[in-house]
């Protein structure tokens, strides 16, 4: 099995205009104190990343509420609309979207058909974001925005986007992979 990586390194990755920039801290060294330990600060859409309902929808359910099953297994890389269209013919429940973006129109057509929409971008609907976020989070969808995807083709794949439990949160880094069968 070949695992592809699909997650931007967090402290080098572009943050969104107004998020705080994600920092660390050494707060122990093994040196002086006989462990390491780091602490972090950021927002909880730094990075790659996971947005739950109530980053957009008041009352929304939070991360640690994520259906996990949304999270993995089958999807498909699509870099363009008409692919998009043709693996949710096929039965495909997770898309990863590669250079492109939805308006509110085409998110309204997917979003009963999906469970989990990927992105390259930081953002989904660019300046129909907020419109594009509430019809898909409302609808369930998983957003998984802020993906790495250089060097990965158009097709299907499996992949592994967990979310950490988050209690009362709005959204989650995540460890995204893609896995395909060599």
């Amino acid at each position: 099995m070949k695992i592809i990586d699909i997650t931007k390194e967090l402290f080098s990755a572009a943050v969104y205009p107004g998020d705080p920039v994600p920092r660390r801290r050494q707060v122990s060294d093994i040196e002086k104190d006989g462990y390491a330990l780091t602490e972090l600060f950021m927002g909880t859409h730094s990075g790659t990343h996971i947005d739950a309902p109530r980053h957009f929808i008041q009352g929304g359910s939070a991360v640690s509420d994520i259906v996990l099953d949304a999270c993995m297994g089958k999807c498909a890389v699509c870099d363009d609309i008409s692919s998009v269209k043709r693996n949710i013919e096929r039965g495909i429940t997770r898309i990863i979207l590669k250079n492109i973006d939805v308006n509110a129109d085409f998110a309204r057509e997917i979003a009963d058909r999906i469970v989990l929409l990927g992105t390259n971008d930081m953002s989904f609907g660019g300046d129909d974001a907020s419109a594009v976020h509430k019809i898909l989070l409302g609808n369930g969808v998983v957003l998984l925005e802020s993906l790495d995807l250089d060097g990965v083709d158009e097709k299907e794949y499996d992949i592994i986007a967990l979310p950490l439990k988050l209690s009362e949160c709005d959204g989650s880094p995540v460890r995204a992979i893609l896995t395909e069968n060599e």
